[in-house]
């Protein structure tokens, strides 16, 4: 704000002249007077228009038509919340179903159930997957915004150019929250983390079941043999692969860990499980936290760890989250969770 602010001081001294300058100038003392003036930056250049009040604005949540999606953008609990605050609430028929909530949840809570082009109309647009073409339509669902809309969803924008197109076409104003910067002050608003964690969880919680099967099967039905523990590799220690880590290692499993970056192996070092390295000094630390792209050596090594680990190992989960691709093209086993 120093910057931004300048602090005009009128001098404590001003200088009398009489009436020939060869005289001496006489200097008389006059009180300080400080004031703040606004920095012309921050002059308005146009009057300020007025915002318009939460109870004239709709946000619309649209049923996830991705294939196999059964999430929702906003449950029953977060419309209350926006209910609260003046929004008015639109939710498409069957939106919540796949996750559990009925229609008559949102009614319960205050929203209108509408169809697919009214929510979508909407002022503000609450999506979990990027807008695509909807079948039972057969348009694209941005086509069917309204102008200078907001949406607020996993967008992927440089995996997504066409959208970003049709998006500016339509004057959208986008809130991408795959990038949410992976900060201390935006903790709360990191939906990619939370996501990830979820899904690490519940990964190594089927692990640590497998490996509880796996037990008792030894246990009851070989007497005598040394029981062999499930074993489980995990390729990337973000934050699924760690949490897939802590629940496996909690229920019993053995796990390892392979990641490209040292403080990763560190983590998983940390929780029990056994790190796993290639033999090639090279750093795997990337902007932001993400790890970056390897050499050619590197993936080349990496991928030997793979296939005799393989050999060994009872399941593999892959956490690894490279934008644009799929854990099944990173590595190419057919083993995967």
């Amino acid at each position: 704000m120093a910057s931004l602010l300048r602090t005009a001081v009128i001098s404590c001294s001003n200088p009398l002249f009489s009436n020939v300058m060869s005289r001496k100038v006489q200097t008389v003392k006059m009180p300080c007077l400080r004031m703040f003036q606004t920095h012309q930056i921050l002059w308005c250049q146009a009057p300020v228009k007025p915002g318009i009040p939460y109870k004239q604005l709709t946000v619309g949540v649209p049923k996830e038509i991705f294939q196999n999606e059964k999430r929702v953008a906003l449950s029953p609990a977060g419309v209350q919340a926006l209910i609260k605050q003046g929004f008015n609430v639109v939710v498409e028929s069957g939106a919540g179903e796949a996750s559990k909530f009925s229609d008559d949840h949102y009614r319960e809570a205050g929203a209108k159930i509408q169809g697919t082009k009214e929510v979508l109309a909407s002022d503000l647009v609450l999506k979990v997957r990027a807008p695509i073409v909807n079948p039972a339509l057969g348009v694209h669902e941005a086509n069917l915004f309204k102008t200078a809309a907001t949406l607020i969803s996993f967008i992927y924008p440089a995996q997504n150019p066409d959208l970003l197109n049709k998006l500016a076409e339509r004057k959208t104003t986008v809130l991408a929250m795959d990038q949410v910067p992976r900060v201390t002050i935006a903790q709360g608003y990191d939906a990619l983390s939370s996501m990830a964690n979820i899904a690490g969880f519940c990964g190594g919680n089927l692990v640590g079941k497998l490996a509880v099967s796996k037990y008792y099967e030894h246990l009851l039905f070989r007497t005598g043999v040394k029981v062999s523990l499930f074993k489980v590799l995990i390729i990337g220690g973000g934050v699924a692969g760690l949490a897939s880590a802590g629940a496996a290692k909690s229920m019993g499993a053995v796990v390892r860990g392979f990641d490209t970056r040292a403080a990763a192996l560190e983590q998983f070092k940390s929780l029990g499980a056994e790190p796993l390295e290639v033999d090639l000094k090279e750093s795997g630390e990337g902007q932001g936290g993400y790890a970056k792209e390897m050499s050619k050596e590197f993936i080349e090594a990496e991928m030997k760890i793979f296939a005799k680990q393989c050999q060994e190992v009872d399941i593999i989960i892959s956490t690894a989250l490279i934008p644009g691709t799929s854990p099944m093209q990173q590595t190419r086993f057919p083993l995967l969770l």
